[in-house]
Order: structure tokens, then C-alpha cells, then sequence
């Protein structure tokens, strides 16, 4: 095999790659230079048999494991190549390459994995070849070699053998899907009851694979598989546990069914791997330091096999009689294992700080939820049966595990807990009196989270029982408790109304002053600022008699948190005082807008200034712009030349996305970014401001006329940017706006442009609940445009693009009548389901036709079709026109 790499070729890229292993930065980066611009983009070939070459021989094990991982990554990455390489630009580099040169690094490869005794290299190798099996089986093209040696191999004496064919068949199941059922079943099982751990975890996850795979056939004949599959938990030791049950959880996701026959079994087993002692009475378990269980990760797995059943076979386990109180009493007893650190730091950690929560508590809470969202109303009982007596323990981690339970399963349950919401709420109210300052802040969660799930009916009914407790919390002398109070109250501003707020005001403003003026932790501002902004804009104009003090502070404060550990601060800052001047109103506050506006222009000024100076100003800054344009209106108009450069600049769709490397572990994770892998690559995307541009226009209305054309530049492609769904309605929102502003600059070219380029994405579009969007655009444009109204040409395209989408939703009715039809026989109520959902959105997007229809032309004969199409549904609707 050494014949076929170039001696020469060894040499150089022996050295390339020390260097790229090296310490030294200027070495490694010129080592990567070097590998992609000197040897990949002009002899891909042999730099990746060379990889292969050195993985074999290498007598370095570090070398020879980074060579298995540089080549897995190298073969199919995406590359620019030079019009004279046989690699087509953005393919993988495995696509160019001959296949006499592909069959040599397969051949390095199986022989890599025969012969390296390093048992972590081996798994690199292994890795490497089973992504190779994988990328060759999508392209249609086999490897015989790959499936010989992994099949001989589950028939070697040797363990090393057997552990290495089912790590493949694990890795790579379409290699065993085209033999005969029985035999890969009987090789499995095998597996499964064979003398060493390693072994059988292996064969547990080809199983798994192998049952994920196949067909509906394949999957009832290989349901035999899940008794020895599961047979194998039991005997293990505790810390080989954790890999078997983390094998099974997919496998519990996709094919939940597999398990039915034996949920008594589980359900009997995994709640002694995930508690201290059988949970019978969760209320009656005290505390302890148990460190070590408490760190256990079979804990985790144990739970999430559970959760994971529970979710994707809801229907099934709530027939199971122990199922859902086994599963309850095991969250509630991982709910109330907090240490009791009140004398240490937990009183002077900052609550935002990442790991200051309690790891399992934490899971067991996401658990509990995740079950309530699964099971529903089911849940409640057993929940209930427990609960009061926890909030009455004299064990203070139980009543604050009492209280995360009830706000665990609130959201899953919501319309059956608020049946009787008001015997929940009296459960709640007296903890606020708690002795202990942490079950006083679950206390403030909890209600905070109630007043979340159940919507508004807590602020209608319920606040004369509620604001005078989170009123107390908000006078604690703990940061902690009065941080969390203001943050509950928060989520009560959400949905109370101006007169539920008014009589409590006064209290609230005196503690956030009061808050405000003796804090010294940073989260404490922050906090106080952001609930003085929401109880601002629920209170409205009751707001008027502190607005002086308030928004004279707020001034203050910006003109002074100029340092960058203030950034955070100065955001809050902006949202207040903005929110503030919108909840007095124009009048009031138009005194201050000059002096206010040029505080933002200063602190925009920073930003610019500062190299390093984050997003998140700048995104706070924009906001505020926009809300003061909303109380301002055309007053406003002034500020835009100011404003609007920085507001086109920020929605840049264009230059806000970057891509990220393999390695690259700085992948930006702020709030106005949103993460993707996207065909092998990971790219961050800034999203567009487009809310802002919107209330800016919707404010400013003809004001804003001459910003109307370059805000179209960026809106336009915003509404086929598929990245990001919020990008694209944001952007079909914003374009009949802009036409309402642009009357007078926008001509009939423009409108050509903007009309057709809606029509362009309704036809490209393949979300059913965008295109709904789509069309509620183009009808609010029509209904914006001037007294001439829509060209007779725009008129007729308009009419052929409603034709073409209406035939492809028939089309799509008609074939899923057909599937249940002939599928009758067959239990497809999930299939079902789904089929609602879809054609709810499609009824949706039929509104918008019909409406559309109608503003063409009130008799339109397409009205009919429109009918046509929505009755061919296999789940009729109301139109709710």
C-alpha cells in the first residue's frame, strides 16, 4: 500500500502535519496554510491517502489517532478549488477524487482497524471508516469490503473483533439491512449475551441502530430483540450502567412502541437507578449530602429513557397503572435534593450566572414538565396527592420542592390546573412568610411561572391575594428573594390591566426606589430597572405622578454607566425610560425627548468608539429608538437622519452571518443570534430589526417617506431568507407598511418590483403557516395602494399564482385522503394528527385567498375552488372568515 503514496509526498506533509500538532501558534497557522492552499486545492488525492498512510503507520499513536480525525474531516468538507482541480467548487472533497483512490484509503482503513492496538486510536479509526461507509452508501455507492469485514468479524473468537464489528454495524446499520432478517437478528442476540461489557454495549447500540432503521417489517420481527436488550441492565455494575440505558433512548424516541410489551418491567427498574429508596412517599425523604449519587450520571440516563417513552407514547403509558406516579414520585424526590448552603454563598451568588442552579433539581424539574406537557391532566392527581403535604414539611428543601412542582407541571396542564387555580394559589401565598429566604424565591417563581402558563386569569382574579405577597418579597432585605419578586412581577405585568396595577403603584415604585438606592450587586439594577419598565407600560398613564422621579433617574444613570461592566445596566436603563415615555404618552414626555435623544446619540457614539463593544447595546439602543418613535409619531421625523443609517446598517441580512470551523467552540450564542447546521456547515446568523423598522414606519407614516426605498432593499429579501422564520414574517409584515409611507416617492416600476417579488416567494414557499403570511401581505398592500389600484397585469399574475397554489393544495388533500383510505385497516391516528395540524395552516392560507379573491373582484369564480379545495380535507374546518 506504501507504494502508493509518493515518498516525497510523505516527507513534506510529515512535516506539515507535526506542525499543525504543535503548540505554537504562528507554526500551526502556517502549517494550516500550507495543508489547504499548497496540497489540498492541487493534490487532494494524495494528501488524504497520506492521512490514511500515516494513521496506519505512524509510530507516534498520537499522530497516527489525529491523521484518522484530519481525514474524516478533510474527505468531506466543502472546498473552493481552483478551475483546474477536479473538484467541483462547494463539494466535498471525496467527490473529486477517482474511485481507484477512494478503494486505497478504504483498503488503509480496514487494515487500520486490524492491526491498531491502541484501543482510543482504533476508535478514531473506526470513526473515520464508518463516516466513509455512511457518505459512500448516501451516494449510491457500496462497500463490500467494509460489510465482509465487520460481518467476519461477529464470528471471531477474539472480543477485540466482536466489540469492533458491532461498533460499525452501530455506526453504519444500512450495511446489515439488506441481509436476511433472522440471521442479523441471531448475530444480535449474540451479542447481547456475550461474556465481556463492551460487547454487549456495542450490540445494544447496533440493536438500537438496526431497529431505527429498518422497515415496519423489520421492525415487528425484530421486536424479539427489546427482552435481551434490556435484559442486559440488571447485571451490570452501577458505572457501566449510564452507556447501556444512554443507547436505548433514541430508540425510545422513534420506535417508543417497541417497549409496550414491557413497560411493567421499566417502569419497576429505572426508578431504583434514578432514587435513594423505593419512592413510595417523596414527602417523607430527608436531605442528605450524598455527593456521590447525587453526581451519578445513570441518574440522568435513567430519567430520560423514562421521560422519553412518556413523551413519544403518551396515549400507551397512561395505561400503564404505575407509570405516571412512579415517574412523579421520582421527580419529586430529585426536586428536593438542594444542599442546604443558606450560610454560604448561595445568598451572594448572582442568579444569571451560569451554574449557579443546582444540576438535578434542575433536571428533575425539566422532567417533571416535560411529563405534565406529555401526559396532561393525568398527572395532577398523583402530583397533588403529595404536594400539600411537602409545602408543610419542616424540611425546607421539601417545601421548596413543593412549590417547583406545581410550577413544573403548570404549563403541561394549564386549562385543567386553572379549574382550580384558586386552591393552588392558597397553597403558594403563605410560603411567602417562609423562614428560609430560598423557599420565599420559589415561592416568587412559582407564581411568576403561573402567571405565564394560565395566561391572564391570575391578574383578573387573583391579584388581590398576589400583589400583596410579591409587594413583601419585593421588601426582603435578601437580593436574592426581591430579585426573584421582581421578576415574577414582571410576568404578572404581562397580562394585568392598568386598574389591576393602579392601587398597588405606589407600594411598588417605593420598594424598587428603595431597591435601587441601597443595592450593590449589579443583577439587583438590572432586575429593578427591568421591572420598573413593565409595571410602567401596564400602568399606563397611573404611571404620570412618578414619571418625573423615575425618568429624571433613568437620565442619571445613562449619562454615568459609560464603563463596560456597565453595558448591561445601560440596556436596562434604555428599555425603562423608553417603556416609561410610552406608558405617560406623548405630552408628557415630549419636553424631555430632545435632552433624552441626545443621551442615545452619545451612547451610540460609544459604540462606535469602542471596537470591542458588544451587540447588545446597539440592540437595546434600536429598540428604544423605535418605541420612542411610537410615542413621538411624526415628531419624530427630526431624529431619522440620525437614526436611520444606524437602523439599515443594524438589519443588514447580507453581513450578518458567519461561518464557524469544526473546532471552533466560539460560536456567538446572544440572544440576536441564532445557531444552524446547515449541510455540514455551522453558521450564526444575526437576525434583521425588522419590528423596529416596522414601528418606525407604522409611527412615522408619511414622515418616513424617504426612508421607504432603502428599507425595502433589506426588506424585500428578507421575505425568502429561510434561515430564519422571523426574519421572513417580520419582513412580509413590514411591506404593506412601507407602501402606506412611500405613496408619494414609490412609482409604478417599484410596485412592480414589490408585487412581484411577493408572488415570487408564495411560489417558492413550502411553509404553509409563511404562506399564510404571504398572501395576508399582498392583500393588506393592495388595500394601502393608491386610488388607481393594481395594474391589470399585476391583477392576472396575481389571479395565475392563486390558481397554481390552490391546484397544489387540492393535489395535497387528495393524497392524504388516499394514504388514510389505504391505510384504513391500520392504526394511523398519530399520521392523523398530523394531517389536522398541516390542514389547519392550510385553511389558514384559504382565508387569505378568499379574502384576496374578494378584493379582486367580490364574485370571482375562483371563490368556488377556494370552497372545493377546503372540503376535500380529511378533517374539516370552519372558514373563520
Amino acid at each position: 500500500m506504501e507504494a502508493h503514496v509518493a515518498p516525497d509526498v510523505l516527507s513534506k506533509l510529515s512535516q506539515v502535519l507535526s506542525n499543525l500538532v504543535l503548540g505554537d501558534n504562528e507554526l500551526r497557522r502556517n502549517a494550516e496554510k500550507a495543508l489547504y492552499d499548497e496540497w489540498l486545492a492541487k493534490d487532494p488525492g494524495n494528501v488524504l491517502m497520506a492521512l490514511a498512510w500515516f494513521a496506519r503507520q505512524s509510530p507516534d499513536v498520537h499522530m497516527r489517532g489525529f491523521c484518522a480525525v484530519l481525514l474524516r474531516r478533510l474527505a468531506f468538507r466543502s472546498i473552493n478549488a481552483p478551475s483546474s482541480s477536479r473538484i467541483p467548487n462547494n463539494s466535498a472533497i471525496y467527490d473529486g477524487l477517482p474511485v481507484s483512490t477512494i478503494k486505497i484509503i478504504e483498503a488503509f482503513l480496514l487494515d487500520c482497524i486490524a492491526n491498531e492496538s491502541e484501543s482510543s486510536t482504533r476508535n478514531k479509526v473506526i470513526d473515520t471508516a464508518t463516516v466513509f461507509a455512511e457518505e459512500s452508501l448516501n451516494r449510491h455507492r457500496p462497500w463490500p469490503e467494509m460489510q465482509a469485514f465487520a460481518a467476519q468479524y461477529t464470528g471471531s473468537p477474539d472480543p477485540v473483533h466482536r466489540t469492533i464489528a458491532f461498533q460499525i454495524f452501530a455506526y453504519v446499520p444500512r450495511l446489515i439491512l439488506d441481509q436476511p432478517i433472522n440471521a442479523i437478528i441471531e448475530v444480535l442476540e449474540r451479542g447481547l449475551a456475550a461474556e465481556t461489557i463492551p460487547i454487549q454495549l456495542n450490540a445494544l447500540k447496533a440493536s438500537s441502530a438496526f431497529l431505527t432503521a429498518t422497515d415496519k417489517d423489520g421492525k415487528g420481527r425484530g421486536a424479539r430483540l427489546i427482552a435481551p436488550m434490556l435484559n442486559t441492565l440488571p447485571p451490570l455494575p452501577r458505572d457501566s450502567q449510564e452507556a447501556f440505558l444512554q443507547a436505548l433512548i433514541p430508540l425510545a424516541s422513534t420506535d417508543p412502541e417497541l417497549f409496550r410489551p414491557h413497560l411493567s418491567s421499566l417502569v419497576s427498574f429505572l426508578p431504583t437507578l434514578i432514587t435513594r429508596t423505593p419512592p413510595h412517599d417523596p414527602s417523607s425523604v430527608t436531605t442528605s449530602n450524598t455527593d456521590d449519587f447525587e453526581d451519578d450520571p445513570t441518574r440522568y440516563a435513567a430519567l430520560e429513557l423514562l421521560i422519553s417513552i412518556s413523551e413519544n407514547d403518551s396515549k400507551v403509558v397512561q395505561t400503564c397503572s404505575e407509570w405516571t406516579p412512579s415517574l412523579v414520585r421520582c421527580c419529586l424526590e430529585g426536586l428536593a435534593e438542594i444542599h442546604d448552603d443558606v450560610d454560604g454563598d448561595w445568598l451572594d451568588r448572582d442568579p444569571n450566572v451560569e451554574g449557579d442552579e443546582d444540576g438535578y433539581p434542575t433536571a428533575f424539574e425539566q422532567a417533571l414538565d416535560r411529563a405534565a406537557v406529555a401526559v396532561g391532566a393525568s398527572i395532577l392527581p398523583v402530583t397533588f396527592q403529595f404536594v400539600p403535604e411537602m409545602l408543610n414539611s419542616p424540611v425546607w428543601q421539601q417545601r421548596h420542592a413543593g412549590l417547583m412542582a406545581i410550577c413544573s407541571v403548570a404549563e403541561g396542564t394549564a386549562e385543567f390546573i386553572e379549574k382550580d387555580i384558586g386552591s393552588v394559589i392558597n397553597l403558594i401565598i403563605p410560603l411567602f412568610n417562609d423562614p428560609h429566604p430560598r423557599v420565599r424565591t420559589g415561592a416568587c417563581h412559582c407564581i411568576g411561572v403561573l402567571c405565564t402558563d394560565l395566561g391572564e386569569v391570575l391578574q383578573q382574579d387573583y391579584a388581590g391575594l398576589i400583589m400583596p405577597a410579591l409587594i413583601s418579597a419585593l421588601n426582603a432585605p435578601e437580593a436574592r428573594v426581591h430579585t426573584h419578586a421582581g421578576a415574577a412581577l414582571v410576568n404578572f405585568c404581562h397580562g394585568a390591566s392598568e386598574e389591576v396595577i393602579k392601587p398597588y403603584l405606589q407600594d411598588i415604585v417605593r420598594a424598587i426606589l428603595e431597591i435601587l438606592n441601597a443595592s450593590k450587586k449589579p443583577y439587583e439594577q438590572h432586575q429593578a430597572f427591568t421591572t420598573l419598565a413593565m409595571v410602567a407600560d401596564a400602568a399606563r398613564t397611573s404611571f404620570l405622578p412618578f414619571y418625573p422621579s423615575i425618568f429624571g433617574m433613568a437620565k442619571d444613570v445613562l449619562r454615568k454607566a459609560v464603563s463596560r461592566s456597565q453595558r448591561t445596566l445601560r440596556c436596562r436603563v434604555m428599555e425603562c425610560a423608553a417603556l416609561v415615555a410610552c406608558a405617560v404618552g406623548k405630552k408628557t414626555f415630549k419636553a424631555d425627548a430632545a435632552e433624552f435623544m441626545g443621551i442615545l446619540f452619545e451612547v451610540e457614539d460609544s459604540i462606535r468608539e469602542d471596537p470591542d463593544e458588544d451587540n447588545e447595546t446597539q440592540t437595546y439602543l434600536l429598540s428604544t429608538y423605535a418605541k420612542i418613535a411610537s410615542t413621538l409619531g411624526a415628531s419624530f421625523a427630526p431624529y431619522l437622519p440620525r437614526v436611520m443609517p444606524e437602523v439599515l446598517s443594524a438589519a443588514a441580512i447580507k453581513q450578518e452571518m458567519k461561518e464557524y470551523g469544526d473546532d471552533d467552540e466560539d460560536m456567538d450564542e446572544r440572544g440576536d443570534y441564532i445557531n444552524l447546521v446547515v449541510d455540514g456547515r455551522r453558521v450564526g446568523i444575526k437576525t434583521a430589526i425588522l419590528e423596529e423598522k416596522a414601528i418606525l414606519s407604522s409611527s412615522l407614516k408619511d414622515a418616513y417617506a424617504d426612508w421607504v426605498k432603502p428599507t425595502l432593499e433589506i426588506c424585500l429579501p428578507g421575505l425568502k431568507f429561510f434561515w430564519h422564520e422571523g426574519v421572513r414574517e417580520s419582513s412580509a409584515m413590514l411591506v404593506p407598511m412601507l407602501l402606506a409611507c412611500g405613496k408619494s416617492v414609490l412609482t409604478p416600476t417599484d410596485l412592480q418590483t414589490i408585487f412581484r417579488t411577493l408572488l415570487a416567494a408564495i411560489g417558492e414557499e413550502g411553509d404553509t403557516g409563511y404562506l399564510a403570511s404571504l398572501y395576508k401581505s399582498v392583500v393588506d398592500s393592495i388595500l394601502v395602494l393608491p386610488s388607481k389600484g393594481l395594474p391589470p397585469d399585476l391583477a392576472n399574475d396575481i389571479v395565475a399564482s392563486v390558481q397554481r397554489k390552490l391546484q397544489s393544495l387540492a393535489q395535497k388533500r387528495k393524497q392524504r385522503a388516499e394514504y388514510l383510505l389505504a391505510h384504513a385497516a391500520q392504526d394511523v391516528e398519530e399520521e392523523r394528527e398530523g394531517m389536522a395540524l398541516e390542514e389547519e395552516l392550510e385553511d389558514f392560507v384559504l382565508d387569505e385567498v378568499g379574502r384576496l379573491l374578494r378584493l379582486l373582484d367580490p364574485n370571482h369564480p375562483y371563490l368556488m375552488m377556494v370552497g372545493s379545495v377546503r372540503e376535500l380535507g380529511v378533517t374539516p374546518t370552519q372558514s373563520i372568515m
